[in-house]
């Protein structure tokens, strides 16, 4: 099976991928995430893997822009703890390292470890290309900031293991798929909806309250607006219960009655957080 992720071999994706499918999958490094919705819609990958929150970053709000626009469906979300390490060559010591290079979401997750150790905050595109950058410029004073996976593939040390400041930093992943590929005896745990609501006092209480009513517990609730409409804004849900039951069925009915559109972006199991 292909499963597309966004980065270079070695990325966090790419880590979470093989947790979630086991090594046997063949796991394809895409340039942009709407590389991945692309290749998912043209059936160029058979799956896509994305994330989409982050416990410190919160959410990926391109992906989720990509969820309402794009004709696909979520069938299954996977949680990765996300533990940085510093990588550098060969031999190398923590107190030759002068220079740190990551994604700049990484160097902020891991600024006590730098500022500790008087190391200066290299940002760079993706943690996986800030190591392969490293391993190309070959400076014994330069190290990145990535997964263990990166130090296996480009044959580099791990020189400190685990320098996040928090150590509850994990990333959610969705898989999403065509809607015509979605698995016949696919487990429904969760479901995941985006609505806009009528412009009225009180829409968005009663399109909410309609969940509550009918016995779902919402996860999530996050608004984003809607570039082509200037402060006009739709509404992403999580709630635990699965589209194939019929207080889900009400409940959604009851909604897009009150609502301008309902989508419902996917259905799915309960990932563990706690792996």
């Amino acid at each position: 099976m292909k499963v597309g992720y966004q980065g270079e071999k070695g990325s966090y994706s790419e880590a979470a991928i093989y947790k979630h499918y086991g090594k046997n999958v063949e796991a394809i490094g895409l340039e942009t995430f709407d590389d991945v919705f692309e290749a998912v819609k043209n059936n160029k990958i058979d799956q896509g893997f994305l994330p989409f929150e982050n416990t410190i970053a919160g959410s990926v709000v391109e992906n989720y822009d990509l969820l309402l626009k794009e004709d696909v469906f979520v069938i299954a979300e996977v949680f990765l703890k996300i533990i940085h390490n510093l990588l550098s060559h060969k031999g190398n010591k923590l107190e030759n390292i002068k220079k740190a290079y990551s994604h700049s979401h990484a160097l902020h997750q891991c600024h006590g470890f730098l500022r500790e150790h008087n190391i200066k905050s290299v940002p760079e595109y993706d943690t996986a290309g800030a190591v392969k950058i490293v391993k190309k410029m070959g400076k014994m004073d330069e190290a990145a900031i990535a997964s263990e996976l990166c130090a296996d593939i480009y044959g580099l040390d791990i020189l400190e293991k685990g320098i996040g400041t928090n150590n509850h930093n994990t990333t959610k992943f969705f898989v999403i798929v065509k809607k015509e590929n979605v698995p016949k005896d696919l487990k429904k745990e969760k479901t995941s909806i985006v609505f806009k609501v009528k412009h009225h006092p009180g829409a968005l209480v009663s399109c909410l309250q309609r969940l509550s009513k009918n016995d779902i517990n919402m996860t999530k609730l996050e608004s984003r607006p809607i570039p082509e409409n200037p402060w006009d804004y739709v509404f992403f849900v999580d709630f635990e219960s699965g589209l194939d039951e019929e207080n889900v069925k009400l409940t959604l009915s009851e909604m897009e009655a009150a609502s301008i559109f309902v989508k419902v972006l996917g259905s799915y199991p309960k990932g563990n957080k706690d792996q």
